[in-house]
């Protein structure tokens, strides 16, 4: 296709202003792909905190501290001495590692020269597909927008990483299969290193690897079904003395092909054995067979997509594009990648993390049928003119208003690279710094979204009841104890073990016998459910702390009796009806009080300025 920036037919123009144009005309064009590409890179720059972003750090730091991989749960009692099958080890590492030498914006330039390299990818294997820049780019501004709301800091990074290099190997092995069934072979066994290393950075390498199954499973079926065997020579000498000239090339053929596919068989195998490749052995293997075989409907992106999620219209407006190319286009189209896209975008229709899967997928193997399919679309002479045929001031003032928009994307992106917030008004900063002023620890329940968050800030003086690391280090009872507490009944939505009882939202209160309560106060049945221990004759729970965002509540025999070593008076306690404005740069620990610093030196926090 033509671009509208080359056109075949420019207009007259005096000899002297001719390099002039020329020039002007190269920098709207480089300078048009400039912009496209700082289009892309806004999505990639997502600034959002995730919830376990402060545990997967923490657990890095605790490995590399320990210099030995945990093989138990670490910081909870509630599972102490029970396995953890931690399939993100490489990520936490790496997380670790940018923390402790980069810091948060430091891992935000990081995440996004990530993201923006495998989009380069992508742009790439499709201009080699015969795709028009332009194009290509204007697709990646859909495909990052449905990145987006996936591309935090966490370990799915590397999933997307590890995806787009697998893609791209099959891509690049597979480049000449349409002419002459030709595979390179260098590039194919890369895959089996590729899925070692996945494995043990993100449960996501399944996908992965039944991407690559389902990939070469195809690539073997159409062998199997272009040249059927029929059968080798019976004996020595048989194939020159009493075959013809044609059955003999179509028998070559056939051991050609039985030998290409037992290859890719065993490309697959390699595959297979790679995630064995893990700390944990079988033992992986075993636990997800469990874990996947149980519905999570706590979990949001376990979830399917529904029209109030962020992530709803981008994706329909994706599938609905990459549809309507797939069937306009007049270039040959892959059945093995459309059968494997579709599979995919079954997935996302039943859990919306499978979107950004989706979203890679439609990056490597759409553009070039999307241009084919606007081939139809575009006038005949859409394509002619272009910025040549504008007179001189309105060309410069084209490239003026081009570079201007491009420093107004590299300002905006500067400025959000510079900033990791955490919200005060979603995470609970005020009431840990409460916990760390008053110097409190214990056995914590807290609720699922600030667990690891608790763990960064108050460890090794506090110990959690549940975090999320979920059932890689908990047992199914402990799970759903405290899903019962945060959910209660949820109408009816709730899947729970089989021995894990009817539902009771106090079970957590006594399990494991806690000292300390953190909620959110978002969530109406742990409020509820506090409340109505408050009212007891006896209480057991005492409220210590209240913001709008949070509340802190103590055991009474530890903080509301006076004769306790740990009782908490009234004037110590907090009451702040106001709301939690602001954010502090991630990670937001709290300042720890030395046991002989005076209260007086002590840093005013809106957590010890209004009182009950």
């Amino acid at each position: 296709m033509t671009s509208a920036f080359e056109s075949s037919t420019e207009p007259a123009t005096p000899p002297k202003s001719d390099a002039i144009a020329r020039r002007e005309f190269r920098l709207f064009k480089w300078g048009t792909i400039l912009a496209l590409a700082l289009g892309c890179a806004w999505p990639l720059t997502l600034n959002l905190v995730d919830p376990d972003l402060w545990g997967h750090v923490q657990y890095g730091q605790d490995w590399l501290a320990e210099g030995q991989l945990p093989r138990t749960a670490t910081h909870t009692f509630t599972a102490e001495g029970f396995r953890w099958i931690n399939h993100e080890n490489i990520a936490e590492l790496a997380l670790a590692y940018g923390y402790e030498n980069v810091g948060g914006p430091g891992m935000l330039v990081a995440k996004c020269l990530i993201g923006m390299a495998v989009v380069l990818s992508m742009v790439w294997i499709a201009t080699l597909r015969g795709t028009n820049p332009y194009i290509a780019w204007v697709w990646m501004l859909v495909v990052t927008t449905n990145l987006q709301p996936f591309f935090l800091l966490r370990p799915q990074l590397l999933s997307f990483v590890y995806c787009a290099v697998t893609l791209v190997l099959l891509d690049r092995a597979f480049c000449h299969w349409q002419q002459r069934r030709e595979v390179r072979w260098g590039l194919l066994w890369l895959l089996p290193v590729v899925v070692a290393l996945w494995v043990n950075s993100h449960g996501g390498f399944l996908a992965g690897l039944a991407i690559i199954g389902a990939y070469l499973g195809g690539r073997i079926l159409e062998l199997l079904l272009s040249h059927p065997s029929a059968g080798p020579p019976r004996g020595p000498g048989m194939l020159e003395a009493s075959v013809p000239p044609a059955e003999a090339s179509r028998l070559a053929l056939s051991n050609i092909n039985r030998s290409k596919v037992a290859l890719l068989a065993l490309v697959g195998v390699a595959c297979l054995a790679a995630t064995f490749v893990n700390p944990y052995g079988l033992e992986m293997h075993r636990w997800l067979a469990t874990s996947l075989s149980q519905p999570r409907p706590e979990i949001t992106e376990w979830l399917a997509p529904h029209p109030g999620d962020p992530v709803f219209w981008p994706w329909l407006t994706m599938i609905t594009i990459a549809g309507v190319s797939l069937l306009a286009s007049t270039r040959r189209r892959d059945w093995v990648e459309i059968a494997i896209l579709l599979l995919v975008v079954w997935q996302s229709a039943m859990h919306l993390r499978h979107v950004a899967f989706v979203a890679l997928l439609c990056g490597y193997w759409i553009a070039p049928h999307l241009q084919s399919a606007l081939g139809h679309l575009l006038p005949s002479g859409a394509a002619k003119g272009g910025l040549v045929a504008l007179s001189p001031r309105m060309r410069r003032g084209a490239v003026v208003a081009l570079l201007a928009v491009i420093a107004l994307q590299s300002f905006a992106i500067d400025e959000r690279l510079k900033s990791f917030p955490v919200d005060r008004g979603r995470y609970p900063v005020d009431a840990l710094q409460f916990m760390a002023d008053r110097q409190l620890d214990g056995r914590l329940v807290a609720s699922f979204n600030w667990a690891q968050y608790a763990i960064a800030a108050l460890a090794p003086d506090v110990t959690l009841a549940f975090d999320g690391r979920y059932d890689t280090c908990y047992p199914t009872e402990v799970v759903d104890m405290h899903f019962d507490f945060l959910l209660g009944e949820a109408d009816g939505k709730r899947w729970r073990g089989p021995d894990s009882g009817p539902i009771d939202g106090t079970r957590v209160l006594k399990h494991g016998d806690p000292d300390l309560v953190l909620i959110d106060r978002l969530y109406d049945n742990p409020r509820n459910i506090m409340q109505a221990e408050s009212e007891k004759t006896n209480p057991q729970w005492v409220l210590l702390y209240r913001d709008r965002v949070a509340e802190l509540w103590g055991s009474s025999d530890r903080f509301n009796d006076p004769t306790s070593h740990d009782y908490l008076p009234q004037e110590l306690r907090v009451q702040d009806p106001g709301p939690r404005d602001g954010a502090v740069p991630w990670p937001a620990l709290p300042i720890h009080i030395t046991g002989n610093q005076l209260a007086s030196e002590r840093p005013q926090t809106p957590a010890n300025d209004a009182q009950l």
